[in-house]
């Protein structure tokens, strides 16, 4: 007898009346690995958090042995808050990748997912493990302290960023942190946010009206926060809606956005990177167009040209 079908989000997720969940685009998860044989890169995975349950997947390249301290990435991956994980093949060869070639100890959140767990449950999880990373600066009241950050991190140099979905939250946690302190008063460096997924009720630019209703940003959103004040024109995913909170309160020293050719979000991404731009937000902002690409190519097809050029350009920043 087949399963009755309480809720479809196609082409990612379906959600069935007896509480079972099919993610239809995940890639399979991968298991950590003390030495990637490609990049030299070491992998674990870690407890962040107990309650709610927080994980996450570290990684540390090999150049660790020369005992200078490292970057830290906080990354938050892609799929439209319901599908992949921090633990996925794309994600955790990505990651491989960048932290080879930008010299960083990479941090990839396990957040919580839709359908249990609507928005802000990820934001919320996002800020538990900055609040995390924070702790291990000064040493003092962490749970669960990691070895790799304590011996090999430079607090100094933190970075927050993500693909897509991931970069909405990325995007969340910089305006959370312009507010309210982290511990030790740990401070961002930079934010990096790979074509971020907002959107809005009205189309601007290049996107199409007919149908903008029922546009597949639109339907995420409504699935990922259903009650949100505003429903798609809520600051959280249209960061340029007028009344939104001021951009000039990101708590970063330096923000790049990057942009593909291809990407649904790229008009969206465009006005937030000069919305930053006009607000008085003091740090050195950057756009970074990758190519006539969709979004999070890279992670699909990091041998090609352009995707060995987009990690170039976003290991030179996470510096």
């Amino acid at each position: 007898m087949a399963k009755e079908i309480v809720k479809e989000l196609l082409p990612l997720i379906r959600v069935y009346k007896d509480g079972s969940v099919e993610r239809l685009l995940s890639s399979e998860n991968v298991a950590a690995s003390p030495e990637d044989p490609q990049t030299g890169v070491s992998s674990k995975d870690i407890v962040i958090a107990d309650n709610p349950y927080v994980s996450a997947r570290i990684f540390l390249p090999k150049s660790h042995h020369t005992n200078n301290k490292l970057p830290i990435f906080l990354y938050f991956h892609g799929g439209a808050f319901c599908v992949e994980s921090a633990f996925s093949f794309f994600v955790h060869r990505y990651l491989n990748i960048l932290a080879s070639e930008a010299n960083i100890i990479a941090i990839s959140v396990d957040f919580r997912l839709l359908p249990h767990h609507p928005i802000p449950a990820a934001y919320e999880d996002g800020w538990t493990t900055l609040q995390w990373i924070a702790s291990h600066a000064n040493n003092t009241n962490t749970t669960n302290p990691e070895p790799w950050l304590l011996n090999h991190a430079d607090f100094t140099k933190v970075y927050v960023g993500g693909e897509t979905s991931g970069a909405n939250i990325a995007h969340n946690l910089l305006l959370r942190a312009g507010n309210e302190s982290l511990p030790g008063d740990l401070k961002i460096l930079g934010g990096l946010l790979c074509c971020p997924f907002f959107w809005g009720s009205k189309p601007i630019g290049s996107e199409a009206v007919e149908g903008h209703e029922q546009s597949l940003a639109m339907k995420v959103w409504n699935f990922a926060c259903p009650d949100a004040p505003g429903g798609i024109d809520n600051p959280w995913i249209n960061p340029c809606v007028p009344g939104a909170p001021s951009l000039a309160t990101l708590a970063c020293s330096k923000l790049l956005v990057t942009i593909t050719g291809k990407d649904e979000f790229r008009d969206r991404d465009i006005l937030y990177h000069h919305t930053v731009e006009q607000s008085g937000w003091q740090g050195e902002l950057q756009l970074f167009d990758a190519g006539d690409e969709e979004h999070a190519f890279q992670l699909f097809k990091p041998e090609t040209h352009l995707a060995k050029a987009m990690i170039k350009r976003l290991a030179s920043f996470l510096v």
